[in-house]
């Protein structure tokens, strides 16, 4: 039943890719914050959609990921890829024996390469993801999150301060995730998820869907 249940899961990461959208990316995290005095590194694959002419096209992104914790309920960290990086913190707010909610603000800068309907390469992305984490068995966990990020796109002349077709952006969005432990030391997670950006002068514009796998390791630091 177990193994039906995480096919259905990535089968159904592996279709949103192909939802209509400019770009979107994984985050390819669960609520649980990284214990003080422990790193997580990650590396992940994952497949970006974006408007290319005027055919949809796809591509795989890796990228590098990294989490330290800070304190009893909370951790930072970030993540590289080919098109920006982002950093942010993680703040468990409840945890029980099965599940765990935390929020996780992020900020971040990311080019996208849209070229055409919408001549916004720059994106500057502030915003939070709320994470409910289930907890299957010792090995698996089943995580949701539901997101709220604020953009600023516009085009490569805002870095000469000239603004002109530059628009603000707000996306919410929602992402469903499983991870296998599969020792105490290297996870395997693999996520899917939609944004739905809108345009504050108003209309709506296609949404974007983002799948991924990550292989994240951890460590204790030394002193």
């Amino acid at each position: 039943m177990m193994r039906g249940f995480c096919t259905r899961v990535l089968w159904a990461g592996g279709a949103l890719v192909l939802a209509p959208g400019c770009l979107s990316g994984a985050r390819n995290i669960g609520a649980a914050t990284t214990p003080v005095g422990m790193t997580e590194v990650g590396v992940s694959l994952n497949a970006l959609a974006f408007e290319h002419g005027r055919e949809q096209a796809y591509l795989p992104s890796p990228e590098l990921t990294f989490r330290k914790g800070a304190g009893a309920n909370w951790d930072w960290g970030g993540r590289l890829t080919l098109l920006g990086l982002e950093l942010g913190t993680r703040h468990r707010l409840i945890e029980q024996p099965r599940w765990t909610w935390s929020v996780a603000p992020s900020a971040g800068i990311w080019y996208v390469p849209v070229t055409n309907n919408y001549t916004e390469p720059v994106n500057l992305r502030l915003g939070a993801q709320s994470l409910f984490d289930y907890r299957l068995s010792r090995a698996w966990t089943l995580t949701g999150g539901a997101s709220l990020t604020g953009a600023f796109a516009g085009p490569l002349t805002a870095f000469q301060g000239r603004f002109n077709g530059a628009n603000l952006l707000l996306a919410p969005g929602g992402s469903l995730g499983i991870g296998f432990r599969l020792s105490p030391s290297l996870e395997v997670r693999a996520e899917g998820g939609l944004e739905f950006p809108l345009g504050l002068r108003g209309g709506g514009r296609p949404p974007t869907g983002h799948a991924g796998f990550t292989f994240r390791w951890s460590r204790v630091d030394r002193r």
